[in-house]
Parts: structure tokens; C-alpha cells; sequence
């Protein structure tokens, strides 16, 4: 039953990683992230990942303000199988759910 709920939370945080690139692709406020800027995709792709699987967060409470906590080096260094995972994950989920993450750009007739 516990490795069903990892599984399932994988897929849940690669679904939020997928879902937030797609949106970046389609918003037309930041026009360097299209569905043909591959290298950007996959580095959007890599950070939410890297957010996801090494435990970065914020937290924001009304008398302390807001705190973005970053795990250790050492905790980081044991994260970073667990990154490469969630990275795989994200990335499969993106194939499935919304396509390709980049698309070559198209080619212009010779005139």
C-alpha cells in the first residue's frame, strides 16, 4: 500500500511539473517558452523536478511572513537519485498527457 501512494505522489507532482510548463508554453507573457524551445522546456522540467523531489517549499504564516526552506548539502547529495526519478516521471507524464515537450521548429520553403 506505501508504494502505491509514492508512486501515486510522483505522478501527482509530474503532472503539477508537465501541467506547469504547458502553461508556460501557451502564455504569451513570456515569449521565450514556446513548444519549440526544447532546451528551455527541458530545463523548466529539470527545476520543477528538482523543487518536487529535494523537499524545496515555501510556507507563508500572517506573524512570520514567508520562508522558502532548502534541505542540506548532504540531504541535497541523497536527493539527487530521487531527482533524476521525479525528473523521469515528469517527463513521461508530459509525453502522455500534453505531447511532446518541444516540437522542431518548422522548416521554411526555399523559395
Amino acid at each position: 500500500m506505501a508504494d502505491q501512494n509514492v508512486v501515486v505522489t510522483q505522478l501527482t507532482i509530474g503532472l503539477f511539473g508537465a501541467g506547469f510548463l504547458q502553461w508556460l508554453k501557451s502564455t504569451k507573457w513570456i515569449p521565450f517558452v514556446t513548444a519549440h524551445s526544447g532546451k528551455i522546456n527541458h530545463l523548466v522540467l529539470l527545476l520543477t523536478s528538482a523543487g518536487g523531489a529535494l523537499g524545496i517549499h515555501s510556507v507563508w504564516t500572517a506573524g512570520g511572513g514567508g520562508t522558502i526552506t532548502i534541505p542540506s548539502l548532504a540531504v541535497m547529495g541523497a536527493g539527487v537519485w530521487i531527482w533524476m526519478k521525479q525528473w523521469a516521471v515528469q517527463y513521461l507524464v508530459h509525453k502522455g498527457a500534453f505531447g511532446s515537450v518541444a516540437e522542431p521548429p518548422a522548416l521554411i520553403p526555399k523559395v
